[in-house]
């Protein structure tokens, strides 16, 4: 499932596509390894099969899992029907006055209905939330059509991805190595 992962963020489905398959084939039960093949089947355009896929999926979340039903709200709506998708975006407006719900999720069905403002809203509100979603801003298919507004690009400047981790150590002379 890893090295799929690296082939979406790199949009070579068909590769990802493969890697998938082998991980559903090793573990058929694996909620994520069908949310990730259908997420890329959304990317490739196969509406159908990522619809199939996802359903699988939503079959294997439990009972309140909102990333893989955010996720079908995604493909759907990106394959022309909103309705699902703002089914789920009530619903998890509803829920959040009761449980948590990852603004993660909530930026992936506001992308697919289009909302880029609430998706900018959601994305900010990762970030603050420190999720280790964010970390992937830079390289995620997901945020494509954000890319260039600047809003976004702010968003992406505060993450500091070229920031050093910590200030350089100094290291003793009798630790240095010797010059090559």
């Amino acid at each position: 499932r890893s090295l799929g992962y690296c082939y979406l963020y790199a949009r070579r489905y068909d590769p990802a596509r493969y890697h998938l398959d082998r991980a559903i084939a090793m573990n058929p039960v694996a909620e994520e390894s069908h949310r990730i093949q259908g997420l890329i089947l959304t990317f490739a355009g196969d509406f159908a099969g990522a619809e199939r896929v996802l359903r699988e999926a939503l079959s294997l979340a439990p009972p309140n899992g909102a990333t893989t039903k955010a996720t079908l709200a995604y493909s759907l709506a990106r394959a022309g029907d909103q309705t699902y998708a703002r089914a789920v975006a009530a619903e998890f407006e509803r829920r959040m006055q009761t449980e948590y719900i990852s603004p993660v999720d909530l930026t992936m069905v506001q992308l697919g209905l289009g909302n880029r403002d609430a998706a900018l809203d959601w994305i900010d509100r990762s970030i603050a939330e420190r999720r280790g979603w964010a970390a992937y801003l830079r390289v995620h298919p997901l945020v494509d059509e954000l890319r260039g507004d600047p809003r976004f690009e702010a968003l992406v400047a505060k993450m500091t991805f070229d920031a050093p981790a910590a200030p350089p150590i100094a290291v003793p002379p009798s630790l240095a190595l010797p010059p090559v």
